[in-house]
């Protein structure tokens, strides 16, 4: 199972990158949240690579949830850094049994970017000036989790 989540991971990475989307399920603000299979009392915010894998999993709970995408930009800046402050994981590419990786989001954020500078693609930030700024700043942040 772990090199099946693993493998998923890289798929949502390169996807995301190349299509420059994150999906995930929302019935208006709210948005699809699972409690942790590997850590107690924590959150799952999930994410997937394209419309079909978040609309696999609108069953249950999510019944009337609908498949919403995000411009990558809007994921890296706002959700990704926002989930590390308030104490987040970002479950990518889960499947409808409700299984996949579990991932602190500034690793998700540091990952898609340096894919995106491995594509040799730029994306419009608001609130960095390259991605090689945004880049730097986690790297700062994962550093100092480790002091």
């Amino acid at each position: 199972m772990q090199d099946q989540n693993e493998a998923n991971y890289r798929k949502f990475i390169q996807q995301v990158a190349a299509t420059e989307q994150v999906w995930g399920l929302s019935q208006g603000d709210i948005w699809a949240t699972s409690s942790s299979n590997e850590y107690e009392d924590t959150e799952v915010i999930l994410f997937w690579s394209d419309a079909e894998g978040a609309k696999a999993c609108a069953s249950d709970e999510w019944a009337d949830y609908k498949p919403e995408s995000l411009p990558v930009a809007e994921f890296l800046e706002n959700w990704c850094v926002g989930m590390y402050d308030d104490g987040l994981l970002v479950g990518t590419d889960w499947t409808k049994e409700l299984q996949g990786r579990e991932v602190d989001p500034l690793v998700v954020a540091l990952d898609v970017v340096q894919e995106l500078k491995k594509t040799g693609k730029e994306i419009n930030l608001e609130q960095y000036d390259s991605l090689s700024e945004l880049e730097e700043q986690i790297i700062d942040a994962l550093e100092g989790e480790e002091d």
